[in-house]
């Protein structure tokens, strides 16, 4: 008998191995924390953000297909923010636009 999964539920088996590779943690809320560097970022299916010492925090929104898993999403911005922390400015100053892992802009990619 062959097991058949759904796109979400192989989208959150990949979560669960991206979370423990970068050693992201799942917190009560649904939220994943990571630490990058110096930087502690806070992730959702809808917005990163950066948590700060002081209290502050900036956050902007997460840009991806309607129909992408929500857990897709997460680990997606979990891999990128983990092997480059400095995409995050980028992110929030171009909103809209899609960036590859290594910085660079997706060309004629921006979402309105």
């Amino acid at each position: 008998m062959e097991l058949k999964f759904t796109a979400a539920e192989r989208a959150e088996e990949y979560l669960e191995r991206i979370a423990a590779l970068t050693g992201a943690e799942q917190y009560d809320d649904g939220t994943y924390h990571l630490t990058a560097g110096r930087i502690r970022f806070r992730l959702d299916y809808k917005f990163v953000g950066v948590i700060s010492h002081g209290g502050e925090s900036t956050c902007f929104s997460v840009v991806a297909y309607p129909d992408l898993p929500r857990a897709e999403v997460i680990a997606s911005a979990l891999l990128q923010l983990k092997n480059n922390p400095g995409l995050f400015e980028k992110w929030r100053e171009l909103q809209g636009h899609t960036f590859k892992a290594d910085g660079q802009m997706f060309s004629g990619t921006h979402w309105r």
